[in-house]
């Protein structure tokens, strides 16, 4: 039962002590920063809030900001995209046409 008891506390520390060197290596390798600690500016500069109309894509249906969005303009009307590959797609079928 000693023995037992031994091995149980034995892989417990070797878990402590992997997971505390995966957390090392993570920081020094790939700069990767706990949830507690501050965002660098670079990182803050990366997160822009976006405003503005959201609309839904006429091809694919996913929901895009009017200021991301891919437009075409057709007959008047302003159409919203999420993808170039969407925008794409809408004028080969016709659909712009047929919008109008």
């Amino acid at each position: 039962m000693a023995r037992l008891l031994d091995i149980i506390l034995d892989l417990v520390m070797v878990a402590v002590v992997a997971r505390t060197l995966a957390i090392a290596f993570q920081r020094f390798f790939r700069g990767v920063h706990s949830p507690h600690t501050a965002a660098s500016p670079r990182q803050e500069a990366n997160h822009k809030t976006v405003e503005g109309e959201t609309v839904r894509d006429p091809v694919c249906g996913i929901f895009v900001s009017t200021e991301l969005a891919h437009r075409l303009e057709w007959h008047g009307k302003t159409f919203y995209f999420c993808s170039e590959e969407c925008r794409q797609k809408f004028r080969k079928s016709g659909a712009a046409k047929n919008s109008a």
